[in-house]
């Protein structure tokens, strides 16, 4: 019986499964092929490779150095994976990357048939998936995947409390915001849970004082769940922050509430931790474009249409209601703090999918039909462009590329059998008769399919720093690792040395590295300076003077796509 419904289901809507596979291969390509990439993913699969040897849960690290910015969900996710699965940290953290996107795609799928029904959450489901700031996010090995999911969870749930009426999910509630503030902090609260629970709240309350009908537990009942919830929350988030408190330094904890917690919304921290836009209202414009590309004429479309209705006190489903205070509560919240980055609007990528699969699945005409055109006319001029590459590399200034990759662009790559199967396959579906969005959802879906089976073997090439690194360090004797001290790392580069080489490179300031150059210093004999888009001497680029009499015994560049950027080891010449 079961697989004769299959078949009914298959026949009536065959799409459902195309979409389906799709969303597998969107999900899973590109995750699995590459090493880690600048700037992020060194540093957060060197914390997992840390806190998978050291056992140590609280204080995330990478290569003896705390990292507090965000606080250890993810990491703690990747290293129970590392335990289930034997994978490296690498590894492991990207098949959280696709546990999380699974994950945060379902639930917006039953959130989108609670809040209207099962056609409009298939519709979701498929903007979703295709839009390219949750695809970046998912392929990109960050804690943003666990903020994500954590936040569209704990949204899911206050919809089944205030929608079906079935307060125990109040509890789970609690318990998914508690770990969505274990993902990346109050951000997710602020921009995400605070809004969309207020907005279901308060329609949960106006219904229970106007609707006769409305069935619901006794107020004491309700206001008990809600409590408990609360403590749920703030037992899960203690769970964390309590045991950093007690652990870490005072200088730590500052770092981590102070700097990035408050510092970052008020400017008082952006000096020093960057991404300063302090009044730049408009910020995030160009970021929402980006980010829901390729639906961003639905998704402007539905705000038009939500904010027409509210001025003119038209009448406005509460659906459109809920959605548009959400996305304004989140974006004034973002606007507002100093600190801003396009990769904030991650966890709001649910919402746009679902403002934008309002609008798909109701709007038809021509101009749909163009539009989608448009954009597959675009999306196979840059598959077949990137196909050929061999045919039009030798225009390139080759002397601003790596050797390595100029050789993998002159050579003819089976990858691309990938991108001209993904053209035919976007062509067909473009000539079938199925609905407007599913046919976009394809196409895009295909697109970024073929890219990231092609193009990332050449973006492997190009940011790899395994190979140089271990060419570096292989002529750095074991017996002077241990007498050596470096000045002026990056995290990435930090990072790097102890994921790839199993060296926590201990660090100094410029005037210990002056004592360690005139052989004053008890513990180091030999200094690695991490030089930094720049073409400075080694010396002048720590602050030194090149007066001081040294010699360069080893110089590397890991960062082989950075033309500028070397490492050197040395020892002070001393007479």
């Amino acid at each position: 019986m079961r697989d004769v419904n299959l078949i009914k289901w298959y026949a009536s809507a065959p799409w459902k499964i195309i979409l389906l596979i799709s969303i597998a291969l969107v999900v899973f390509s590109g995750l699995f092929n590459h090493d880690v990439w600048t700037p992020d993913e060194p540093r957060v699969a060197a914390i997992v490779k840390n806190m998978y040897l050291s056992g140590n849960f609280i204080i995330p690290q990478f290569a003896d150095i705390p990292f507090v910015e965000k606080p250890p969900l993810f990491f703690i996710f990747a290293v129970s994976l590392m335990h289930l699965t034997g994978l490296d940290p690498v590894m492991a953290g990207r098949l959280g990357l696709a546990v999380f996107c699974l994950g945060s795609l379902a639930v917006t799928f039953r959130l989108a048939c609670l809040i209207r029904n099962r056609e409009y959450a298939w519709v979701s489901l498929g903007v979703l998936t295709t839009l390219e700031g949750f695809i970046v996010n998912f392929h990109w090995l960050r804690v943003d995947a666990a903020l994500v999911f954590t936040s569209i969870a704990a949204i899911w749930a206050f919809a089944e409390t205030y929608l079906n009426l079935k307060m125990r999910y109040l509890l789970l509630a609690g318990a998914l915001t508690g770990l969505a503030f274990l993902s990346k902090g109050p951000i997710a609260i602020a921009i995400c849970i605070a809004p969309a629970w207020l907005a279901l709240f308060m329609r949960y309350v106006y219904l229970r004082k106007h609707e006769n009908t409305y069935q619901s537990p006794p107020w004491k009942t309700v206001a008990l769940y809600h409590l408990t919830a609360l403590l749920i929350m703030c037992l899960v988030i203690g769970a964390w922050v309590y045991p950093f408190y007690l652990q870490a330094s005072p200088e730590l904890w500052h770092a981590w509430f102070w700097e990035n917690q408050v510092g970052r919304m008020t400017g008082a921290s952006t000096g020093t931790l960057g991404h300063n836009h302090q009044g730049e209202p408009f910020f995030y414009v160009s970021g929402i474009f980006e980010y829901s590309f390729p639906w961003i004429i639905f998704l402007a479309i539905s705000l038009i249409i939500s904010a027409k209705k509210l001025i003119t006190r038209s009448h406005i489903h509460w659906v459109e209601a809920f959605l548009f205070f959400w996305f304004i509560f989140a974006l004034v919240v973002l606007s507002y703090s100093s600190t801003k980055r396009s990769m904030y609007l991650a966890p709001l990528t649910p919402l746009f999918a679902l403002l934008a699969a309002d609008v798909a699945m109701k709007i038809q005409g021509s101009w749909v039909t163009w539009y989608r055109r448009l954009c597959l006319t675009i999306m196979l001029l840059l598959l077949a462009i990137f196909a050929v590459t061999p045919l039009w590399v030798k225009h390139l200034p080759s002397d601003k590329i790596p050797t390595a990759l100029m050789e993998c662009l002159s050579t003819w790559q089976m990858t691309a059998l990938w991108v001209i199967l993904a053209i035919a396959l976007m062509i067909r579906v473009e000539a079938t008769r199925w609905p407007n969005w599913t046919k976009l959802a394809l196409i895009t879906s295909l697109f970024f399919t073929a890219n990231f089976y092609h193009l990332f073997v050449a973006i492997d090439i190009a940011k790899d720093m395994k190979k140089d690194l271990h060419t570096l360090v292989q002529q750095i004797p074991d017996e002077k690792r241990a007498r050596t001290a470096g000045i002026r790392f990056t995290e990435t580069m930090s990072s790097i040395f102890y994921l790839y080489e199993d060296w926590p490179v201990p660090l100094v300031d410029k005037e210990r590295a002056k004592r360690i150059l005139e052989g004053k210093d008890k513990d180091y004999e030999y200094l690695l300076i991490d030089r930094n888009n720049t073409l400075q001497e080694p010396l002048s680029y720590i602050g030194l003077s090149n007066d001081i009499p040294y010699e360069v015994l080893v110089i590397g560049h890991p960062r082989s796509d950075k033309v500028k950027d070397a490492v050197f080891w040395l020892k002070g010449s001393v007479n």
